[in-house]
């Protein structure tokens, strides 16, 4: 893989290689080719004075497409990008179903409606950001390794905050007043085998399919000393490679499964919270932007700052695609 560099300056070619040599040595950059994501572009004109802010803005063409793959609440709603040409105007409005009832009708019969169909739920996107400091000393003396480490960090920042926004959004929804909630039978009592087929439960009665099983890491420690629970999933292997035989690798285990519905754990969720969800029917994830990042100098400051940035908003459409059981008495 080759980095093209354009530039006015032989620092910013001589920099570039180096933070792409870098991001190879540690994955990154490989992986963009694997996925058949564009080729990063390193664009920088500098010159003697201002060479401060370039290794933050090398960094961002690569990092930029590198962020969204450890994200995992995002496979738990279904994706909207209509707001992305900019014709949405901030918001958009996404239908929110009511169920609709089909009857029989005698030759000649009139028509009975039902339901009025469909609601709607207006979604006004919001940026997030999470933002890390590159110090003159880094970019001084070349530790490229702590400056590639740095926007990592605000990369894995950003992506947490959007699976914490994805999460606890689908939790808000499980209440007693929605029927989709059951409680351990204890303020200190764990979730247990019982308690995940009475939710699964809950879902599956009103014509959903979960197809996600989310826990807190409390709770599947407490599962897994569960032997109906042990003995009700199963781990799918993951195999890298399959079209070249010498080249295959096995990873085992990677994939959990409950029944039908794969695992996720996750501090992310509250513990003593776990939740089945129906990602084909629960809900939208709204994307204004993609993971973008901006970056400039410090006020007062010869230090640089990296920030990582998404617009996006959250919409739940079916509350009863989502069910759940809560460690509490009632």
């Amino acid at each position: 893989m080759n980095a093209e560099i354009l530039s006015t300056s032989p620092i910013a070619e001589s920099a570039g290689k180096l933070i792409y040599g870098e991001m190879c040595k540690r994955g990154y950059a490989p992986e963009i080719g694997k996925q058949g994501l564009s080729v990063p572009t390193l664009r920088e004109d500098i010159n003697l004075t201002n060479g401060a802010a370039l290794y933050v803005t090398v960094l961002a063409s690569i990092i930029r497409e590198a962020v969204e793959p450890v994200m995992v609440g995002l496979e738990l709603l279904q994706m909207n990008d209509d707001l992305m040409n900019g014709q949405g105007k901030g918001a958009i409005k996404l239908p929110k179903e009511l169920r609709v009832t089909a009857a029989e009708v005698n030759e000649g019969g009139a028509i009975t409606y039902t339901s009025t169909g469909y609601d709607s739920v207006t979604v006004t996107p919001t940026k997030k950001i999470a933002a890390s400091k590159i110090t003159w000393e880094m970019v001084k003396r070349g530790m490229v390794s702590l400056i590639v480490a740095e926007a990592k960090r605000a990369g894995k920042a950003l992506a947490r905050k959007v699976d914490y926004d994805i999460i606890q959004g689908l939790w808000a929804v499980v209440t007693n007043g929605n029927g989709n909630r059951i409680f351990t039978g204890g303020a200190a009592t764990r979730v247990a085998y019982n308690n995940l087929i009475d939710a699964r439960t809950l879902a599956e009665g009103q014509y959903f399919k979960p197809t996600h099983l989310i826990c807190h890491p409390d709770d599947y420690a407490a599962l897994l000393k569960d032997t109906d629970f042990k003995n009700a999933i199963y781990r799918a292997t993951v195999t890298l490679n399959a079209g070249s035989a010498e080249n295959a690798a096995t990873l085992f285990p990677r994939v959990e499964y409950f029944g039908p519905q794969k695992l996720i754990v996750t501090p992310q969720i509250t513990s003593g919270d776990t939740m089945f969800v129906d990602a084909n029917e629960a809900g939208t994830f709204v994307k204004e932007t993609d993971v973008e990042v901006v970056d400039g100098r410090l006020p007062g400051t010869v230090d640089s700052e990296v920030i990582a940035l998404q617009s996006y908003g959250i919409a739940i459409q079916n509350i009863r695609a989502v069910s759940g059981v809560q460690m509490a008495a009632a």
